[in-house]
């Protein structure tokens, strides 16, 4: 039987992984304003990250590590159109598991048919007891 190495795998040295936030003002993490273009975005983020990485911080290392990932996280919301749109229309960081979701597209499959000139003149003949001759189409 072979003697196993009393030297640490990778996979034990890697760090864990955080949850990700769920209550930052991705644009407040970054220090940009919400007009900030993807150049703004992108300068301001790599400064945090340089600033923040957990390596240069070897005394506050978990401090360091929760403020990168947090940084990284604002990053990944605001760098991505969809996921910036969705946060701007929203303020929801919540990720969508199915694509963007329509919901003026979901009303209107739900009310298609519902409402229409035949049941408009079905509820006046009988709420009202008035008898419409139906209309002839051309």
């Amino acid at each position: 039987m072979p003697l196993k190495s009393k030297r640490p795998s990778k996979s034990s040295k890697r760090e864990s992984l955080s949850p990700p936030p769920t209550e930052i003002n991705p644009y407040a993490v970054l220090n940009v304003s919400n007009t900030a273009t993807e150049a703004d975005i992108r300068s301001a983020y790599r400064k945090l990250a340089l600033q923040w990485h957990p390596d240069k911080h070897p005394t506050k290392q978990n401090d360091a590590h929760a403020k990168f990932q947090e940084i990284a996280f604002a990053y990944a919301i605001l760098g991505d159109e969809k996921r910036r749109r969705r946060y701007d229309a929203t303020g929801s960081l919540e990720e969508v598991e199915d694509g963007e979701f329509d919901w003026k597209e979901w009303f209107q499959e739900m009310w298609d048919n519902v409402v229409s000139g035949d049941t408009i003149r079905e509820f006046t003949q009988k709420y009202q007891g008035i008898i419409l001759i139906p209309q002839r189409r051309v």
